[in-house]
């Protein structure tokens, strides 16, 4: 009979990894898609994290505020196959007193002004799915106990209930503290650190992958023009040598909420540096050259990744050849490529010169 149950979990586990393969294979591009980088050490974390996504270990996303750890996590999930639901638990952002009920859901009458028939908690409705724990490192070391006995037997019991419930869950966690710091502080258990941290995703702060900002800029806005019933083009060359100048230490989050601003007061169709915040608006420009702004007409999110950036790569030569008049020199040079380069991919994407000598600049 335990052979039994073994094989059976054995085949639920291959079903899951084909069902995810199915998925891949019939949907043009992967939902890592929508993580948008040109950045060497993204592209490694984005490949650990899809191969991650076809198995069942737990999985820890590491990372400053805004840098995107919800976008790996329902990543993850999306590719994984499961299906069950993708849920979130901000374990920052409930009341620890209510932690519990949250977490494992309550039974009929388990305390005044209970909900009749009881509620079910976040692992029932994660059964079959994925869990995302945000912020685990402020979760209470009371409840950190009981989370690791889920982890460890796969059970749990709704609060006021006998009766053990079995789920099938996987945890993707996520935090932006040192938990090594925390466990030598004694705020956080290491049995449950060793738990959840099967598989470490360590997503790098948007200071550290600069070469990101302009496809950034673009999809933003590109996004930003939706939301706000906007048509803007994009950002000048201005603008985006003071967007790189700064640190950004709300990573990609504070980087939306710049372009929102400068979106929500600039008349124009390009985000010029008198929209952005005086913060940006006056710094100084960097010494070395900046590239051309990028256009927000980058290809659908359905699109391969391969696409994505070679459109991308096309829109900075179009752009560069607008600017500089048709001059290859000058235009290799803004592009801090060299002229045999810039001939060959002016032939690579078939783009018509013609049209650029003597033409003015398209930004304000």
């Amino acid at each position: 009979m335990k052979d039994l149950f073994s094989r059976m979990e054995n085949l639920e586990h291959e079903l899951t990894y084909y069902r995810g393969e199915y998925m891949r294979s019939h949907v043009q591009g992967t939902a890592f898609d929508h993580v948008i980088t040109r950045n060497s050490a993204m592209e490694s974390i984005k490949n650990q994290a899809y191969l991650s996504a076809q198995g069942s270990s737990t999985v820890l996303i590491t990372g400053e505020s805004g840098t995107g750890k919800e976008l790996f996590a329902q990543a993850i999930h999306e590719i994984s196959g499961r299906p069950g639901r993708f849920v979130k638990v901000n374990c920052a952002a409930i009341p620890e007193e209510l932690l519990e009920s949250e977490f494992f859901g309550y039974a009929d009458g388990a305390f005044t002004g209970a909900r009749k028939g009881g509620k079910p908690g976040k692992f029932e409705l994660a059964d079959g799915g994925t869990l995302f724990l945000d912020e685990i490192g402020d979760m209470p070391l009371a409840l950190q106990a009981k989370l690791l006995r889920v982890l460890q037997e796969k059970s749990f019991d709704r609060i006021g209930d006998t009766v053990s419930r079995t789920v099938d869950v996987r945890i993707v966690s996520a935090t932006n503290k040192h938990l090594e710091d925390l466990i030598a502080e004694r705020k956080f258990r290491e049995d449950l650190y060793y738990r959840i941290h099967v598989i470490h995703l360590a997503i790098p702060p948007l200071r550290e992958r600069k070469e990101d900002l302009p496809l950034l800029c673009s999809h933003l806005v590109q996004k930003l023009n939706k939301i706000l019933g906007k048509q803007v083009q994009g950002v000048t060359p201005s603008t985006l040598e003071r967007l790189q100048h700064h640190h950004w230490p709300g990573n990609v989050r504070e980087l939306e909420n710049v372009l929102e601003r400068a979106m929500n007061l600039n008349a124009g169709d390009w985000i010029v540096p008198e929209a952005l915040p005086a913060f940006l608006a006056n710094a100084e420009p960097l010494s070395l050259p900046a590239p051309p702004l990028l256009p927000a007409k980058l290809p659908a999110m359905t699109h391969s990744k391969r696409d994505v950036i070679a459109a991308a790569e096309r829109d900075l030569i179009v752009a560069a050849l607008s600017e500089c008049g048709g001059n290859r020199s000058l235009a290799a040079e803004r592009l801090a490529i060299s002229r045999s380069t810039l001939y060959q991919k002016i032939k690579k994407y078939q783009i018509e010169e013609r049209s650029f000598f003597e033409s003015k600049s398209p930004y304000p």
